[in-house]
């Protein structure tokens, strides 16, 4: 029963401080256009990720890399970043991680969601509208604006979050936005979020949470066959890594 209320608390404590961070956000995002790195730095990242994972119970994530080149200091300086999903709270331990500002690959319904839409369209989220091919150009232009802002973009490529903790099939949408902007896709695996906040779950739970980076992965060409290569090989690094998460980590994923 204690577990309960303290789990209720922390998940109440957690949308109210996701709601102030977001109207904060927007309010300076509306102000300047300048703003926007402080935006996804200090608000996103600080004042957000990091205070949400201290309320959801996880210390700061464990890192750990596949390689040198998987190293934060020989990221080149545009990248995609794949990630598996397996909790709404990945959004969260991403953000604190990674040392550069981002923004997501979201669905175009994304732009509907009061306060949150508004917020998205402002920082340079970039929208994908799987209903639309034609406005897959304009995905492309998005992504390189964000890119050239200094700002990455990372995406779940297996469309929704998996329940089993096992990697699902990965979409060709952000593979084709990473050939088409001529940029290199960084893979990387979040372990322990599943046991924080599960698909379908409604409260907070405490867990530890790892995170392990690959090394980056370049289209050949923007051909068909380019992009299955680059979509395949960057599901095998992030396949890997969550058998290496699962042989050298005891906590649960």
């Amino acid at each position: 029963m204690l577990h309960s209320v303290s789990y209720f608390a922390r998940t109440t404590i957690a949308l109210i401080w996701s709601f102030v961070c977001c109207l904060s956000a927007l309010i300076l995002a509306l102000l300047s256009k300048r703003l926007i790195p402080f935006v996804l730095t200090k608000i996103g990242s600080q004042m957000w990720s990091a205070n949400m994972l201290k309320i959801a119970g996880i210390n700061r994530p464990t890192l750990s890399f596949s390689s040198d080149a998987a190293k934060f200091q020989n990221w080149p300086e545009k990248a995609i970043i794949v990630s598996n999903h397996a909790s709404q709270i990945d959004i969260n331990v991403c953000a604190s991680v990674i040392p550069r500002p981002i923004v997501y690959l979201a669905k175009a319904s994304i732009r509907k969601v009061p306060v949150l839409g508004l917020l998205n369209a402002r920082v340079g989220t970039v929208f994908i509208d799987r209903s639309n091919p034609n406005a897959a150009k304009k995905s492309v232009e998005n992504l390189q604006a964000s890119l050239s802002n200094g700002i990455s973009v990372i995406v779940y490529p297996e469309g929704t979050r998996s329940s089993t903790g096992e990697l699902n099939p990965f979409k060709k949408g952000a593979f084709y936005l990473a050939a088409g902007a001529d940029v290199p896709v960084i893979p990387m695996h979040v372990h322990g979020t599943r046991k924080v906040l599960p698909k379908g779950g409604l409260l907070l739970r405490p867990n530890p949470v790892h995170v392990r980076f690959g090394e980056p992965v370049y289209a050949k060409d923007s051909s068909s066959k380019g992009i299955a290569d680059l979509t395949k090989s960057s599901f095998k690094q992030v396949d890997e890594m969550r058998s290496w998460h699962i042989k050298h980590v005891d906590t649960p994923d």
